[in-house]
């Protein structure tokens, strides 16, 4: 069953990023969270009356986890959309793909893991589709100008950052889901903290916040229940099997948003970016296979 919530993840995942995208010149990143977890610690709420029990015990016993998942998911989140104000959906979307790459790095410099064969190659893959998606159609480049707009694009810098939050996030979801913790009580608990730790935005943004109720709210909602459907598909499938399987499988995100920035967005150089967001995909599967 992991592979399929894996997929579900990845599907939501790609559609959060299309409203994200929508929402990312009107509404500011904070305000979009404080948004989407009010939403979902609402509709978690009953969960306070059948598993109390579960969720002081996990408050106890894993609250500097929940913290850093909190953190890094808020960080990872608001950068996200900063890059998506600066590049398309479907340039940013595949460089998640660096998620593999950096929890990867995480298990070697952290846990003194060894750096596996397969690994590296796996970072190659995903390096030359990263290199491919950073060619412009039709442009006459010299070979290394698409590494360097890698580096030097700010939408590209940003979504990097974002990779690496996403990973830490991923790691310590990992460690919560190893626990035993029930999946619906990990998101209701970190979503509330979340939720806690942006309770100042809707006082210091009033005017955003009447901006927002004036808005399309299918695209609030869309938003909301997207977010919600990849994070909590993602925690069942890394509940499920290897943290490293799930999060490379996690990367179909890649295409999928490839394929929505196309359809909905009307956005450029489709075909280096499906190619490339499919070699990194194949890097992803590589880094998990080691």
């Amino acid at each position: 069953m992991w592979l399929l919530y894996a997929l579900l993840g990845a599907v939501g995942k790609s559609y959060s990023g299309f409203f994200r995208k929508k929402m990312a010149g009107n509404v500011s990143g904070t305000m979009y969270m404080w948004l989407g977890y009010a939403a979902i610690s609402i509709a978690l709420s009953p969960l306070l009356l059948v598993s109390s029990a579960e969720i002081v015990s996990m408050l106890q016993q894993s609250w500097l986890v929940i913290i850093g998942v909190a953190l890094s998911s808020i960080l990872a989140t608001v950068l996200n959309l900063q890059a998506l104000k600066h590049e398309e959906l479907s340039y940013t979307a595949p460089l998640n793909a660096f998620v593999p790459v950096f929890t990867l790095l995480i298990a070697v410099v952290f846990l003194k893991e060894s750096l596996p064969a397969a690994g590296v190659l796996g970072i190659f893959i995903i390096v030359v589709g990263a290199y491919v998606i950073n060619i412009k159609a039709g442009r006459t480049t010299k070979w290394l100008d698409p590494l360097k707009h890698l580096f030097t694009n700010i939408g590209a810098r940003l979504s990097l950052v974002v990779a690496f939050g996403f990973a830490i996030n991923t790691v310590l979801l990992k460690v919560l889901t190893d626990q035993s913790y029930n999946p619906f009580t990990i998101l209701f608990v970190t979503t509330a903290v979340k939720w806690l730790l942006l309770a100042y935005v809707p006082f210091v943004k009033k005017d955003e916040l009447r901006l927002v109720a004036k808005s399309n709210k299918l695209i609030v909602l869309g938003a909301t229940v997207s977010s919600f459907a990849g994070t909590f598909f993602h925690i069942l499938a890394v509940a499920g099997t290897n943290a490293s399987y799930a999060v490379s499988v996690r990367r179909l995100e890649a295409p999928i948003s490839v394929l929505i920035g196309w359809r909905h967005l009307k956005e450029s150089n489709i075909r280096n970016k499906l190619i490339g967001s499919l070699f990194m995909v194949a890097g992803a599967v590589t880094i998990a296979l080691s």
